[in-house]
């Protein structure tokens, strides 16, 4: 092999190793965001769903798994309904309040909060 030969040769191989490591980047960052939407308890309609404009945020009790569960979801439960907010509301708010241990729990929780309320 000559000397042309081999620098062709290794500039081909960097153009591919450019092209592997591009793909692989972009890979990742696909599987990332599988991985965030996946791991998101609440689905994608939910998260989609409007907001009022004039909505003010309640000031709402935080969870971290060494208090009752039940409690925590009647206390949520009767600060939403006193504001009338709406199902997919409730749903973002009591997402909103896991902290600590239950914010890695948070998997668990179904896509409503009407769900868990009502037994």
């Amino acid at each position: 092999m000559t000397l042309q030969e081999a620098v062709t040769e290794i500039r081909r191989l960097q153009a591919k190793m450019v092209t592997i490591e591009q793909e692989r980047a972009s890979k990742s960052t696909e599987q990332e965001e599988e991985e965030i939407i996946e791991s998101q308890p609440l689905s994608q309609a939910l998260w989609d769903s409007r907001v009022p404009e004039n909505f003010k945020t309640p000031h709402l009790p935080t969870f971290d798994g060494k208090s009752d569960p039940l409690e925590h979801l009647m206390a949520v439960g009767t600060q939403t309904a006193i504001i009338g907010a709406a199902e997919h509301l409730k749903c973002k708010l009591l997402s909103g309040t896991f902290k600590d241990v239950a914010l890695l729990h948070k998997n668990g929780i179904v896509n409503c909060f009407h769900t868990h309320h009502n037994p």
